[in-house]
C-alpha cells in the first residue's frame, strides 16, 4: 500500500543519480552551498544578499532555478508559516541541462523582520522524490538555519509538517502477531494487529494507521468511499461504538479502480475532529483493499511528518506472506480437489441409469483430449508459468458468471468464505480471450 501522499517541505536539491547540469549554475547562486543526501537528492542552499520583500525573494529564486534547470519550473501551491517568516512550494520542471529529465521538488524561503533572507531548494527525479524527501530533509535540518539564526520551527509554513528543521522523530521497528509485517513506531504508539501482511497501529493521542487491510464479504455499492465508511460503521456497531461521523474534503480517481480519500472524521469518543486520508483499491464486488491513517485535526500539521515517516517504514516479511500464501494455494487447492471429487460423485450416481451419462462422459473425455492438445500451445504454458511465479489463481464467480486473476490469499478467502459460489479454475479450463 503505496497509502495517503502528505506533502512535505524540502530544499534546492539535484538528483545525485544524474549528471550535473550540462552548463553551470549561474553566477548568482555562486554563495549557495551544495550538499548530496546519502539516499539520493542534491541541496542547494545559502543567503540571499541585499533586503527586500519576500515576493521579491520568491520571484528572484524561481527565476534563478529557471536558469540552473533550463527550462521554467511549473510551481503548485504556496505555503506560508503564521507569521510570513517563511514560504514554500512544491515544483515540477523538465531539467533541460540535465537531458530533459523530469524533477520535483521544493523551494523554501526565509526572510527575517529586517528583510535579509535565506533560500534553498531540494529535488530528485520525479519518481524518486517521495522516496528520497525525508533524507533530503535530514540533511537540509543538519545544516541549514534560516536567515537570522532563528528558531526555524516558529515560522513553519502552514499546511507542512513543524517543525521543519528539526530531525524526524525516532522510530523503532516493531511486529507482533504472525509477524508478516514489521513497522517503525515511536514512543507511546503500538500495534493492535499484525495479520498476513496487514496491520494496525495506534498512538497515544488517538491516532490512527491501518495498511494492508482487506474488506470482504459485503455487498459493494459504485462508491469505494460509501462502502469503506459503511463497513467502518458496521464494525463500530457491533463493537458497541457509535459510528463516524465522515466529510470528504478531497477525491484523487487513481488507476486500476482506485481512488484516494481526504476527510474529516468524528468517532464521538471525546478527541473531536480527525482529519484522515485512506486509499480504497477494488478487488471486485465483495471486497477492496484499504490503506490510510487519521490523526485528531489539532495535531495534523505537527504530526504530518512522523505520520509519513511512519507510514513509509511499513513493510510486509517476504518469507512469512510467502509461506502464508502457499499455505492458502494449498487449502484451496484441497478445497477445489474435494469440490470436484463431490461433484464427480455425485453426477455419476445421478447419471449411471441412462445414457446421457454416457454421452456427457464422452463429451468430458472429448474436452480433455482438446485440453491435453491446448496445452502444448505457447499461450496457455505462459499463462500458467505466470501464474505459478505470482502466487496467483484464477477464480469463476458460479453465479453470474465473472472470472478474474488474483493472489492465492484472496482466491482462498473468496473459495473458503463461499464454496458454493467461487471456485478455483483448473488451467485446463481457462479460456483463451478471457483468463489469458
Amino acid at each position: 500500500m503505496r497509502a495517503a501522499k502528505i506533502l512535505l517541505l524540502t530544499g534546492l536539491c539535484s538528483l545525485t543519480a544524474i549528471p550535473p547540469p550540462a552548463r553551470p549554475a549561474p553566477a548568482s547562486l555562486g554563495g549557495f552551498k551544495t550538499v548530496d543526501s546519502p539516499g539520493g537528492g542534491r541541496c542547494i542552499y545559502g543567503p540571499l544578499t541585499g533586503r527586500g520583500t519576500m515576493p521579491d525573494a520568491i520571484v528572484y529564486m524561481l527565476r534563478q532555478a529557471h536558469t540552473y534547470f533550463g527550462d521554467r519550473p511549473q510551481v503548485g501551491k504556496f505555503f506560508q508559516s503564521k507569521d510570513g517568516g517563511s514560504v514554500a512550494a512544491f515544483f515540477s520542471v523538465n531539467a533541460g541541462n540535465a537531458g530533459n529529465k523530469p524533477m520535483t521538488g521544493l523551494l523554501i524561503v526565509n526572510r527575517t523582520r529586517d528583510g535579509s533572507a535565506s533560500a534553498a531548494v531540494l529535488f530528485d527525479d520525479r519518481s524518486r522524490f517521495g522516496k528520497t524527501e525525508p533524507g533530503m530533509m535530514k540533511s537540509l535540518a543538519a545544516i541549514w538555519p534560516p536567515a537570522g539564526g532563528g528558531d526555524p520551527s516558529a515560522g513553519t509554513p502552514a499546511g507542512m509538517p513543524a517543525p521543519l528543521w528539526s530531525t524526524a522523530t525516532a522510530l523503532v521497528e516493531t511486529t507482533g502477531g504472525d509477524h508478516s509485517a514489521v513497522i517503525g513506531l515511536p514512543a507511546g504508539w503500538k500495534l493492535n494487529q499484525v495479520a498476513g501482511g496487514s496491520l494496525v497501529a495506534v498512538g497515544p493521542n488517538g491516532e490512527m494507521i491501518f495498511l494492508g487491510l482487506l474488506y470482504q464479504g459485503f455487498a459493494m455499492g459504485p462508491d469505494l468511499f460509501t462502502n469503506f465508511v459503511e463497513i467502518s460503521n458496521q464494525n463500530r456497531r457491533q463493537k458497541g461504538l457509535p459510528p463516524g461521523a465522515y466529510a470528504v474534503t478531497g477525491r484523487t480517481t487513481l488507476p486500476g479502480r482506485a481512488v484516494q480519500v481526504l476527510f474529516t472524521v468524528d468517532f464521538h469518543d471525546g478527541i473531536g475532529s480527525r482529519r484522515g486520508s485512506v486509499r480504497l483499491d477494488s478487488w471486485g464486488p465483495r471486497a477492496m483493499a484499504v490503506n490510510g491513517s487519521n490523526v485528531p485535526e489539532r495535531l495534523a500539521d505537527a504530526e504530518n511528518a512522523t505520520l509519513l515517516a511512519i507510514i513509509r517504514s511499513y513493510k510486509q516479511n517476504a518469507a512469512i506472506v510467502g509461506r502464508l500464501q502457499q499455505g492458502a494455494l494449498d487449502r484451496v487447492h484441497a478445497d477445489a480437489a474435494r469440490a470436484n471429487a463431490q461433484s464427480a460423485a455425485i453426477n455419476a450416481r445421478r447419471e449411471a441409469s441412462n445414457a446421457a451419462y454416457d454421452r456427457h462422459m464422452q463429451n468430458i473425455d472429448a474436452q480433455g483430449a482438446a485440453f491435453d492438445a491446448h496445452m502444448d500451445g505457447i499461450d496457455r504454458s505462459s499463462k500458467a508459468n505466470q501464474d505459478y511465479i505470482l502466487d496467483r489463481s484464477v477464480v469463476r464467480d458460479t453465479k453470474n458468471g465473472d472470472r478474474g486473476t488474483v493472489i492465492n490469499g484472496y482466491a482462498d478467502s473468496l473459495v473458503r468464505g463461499n464454496p458454493d459460489r467461487f471456485q478455483v479454475v483448473p488451467n485446463q479450463d481457462l479460456i483463451k480471450g478471457r483468463d489469458f
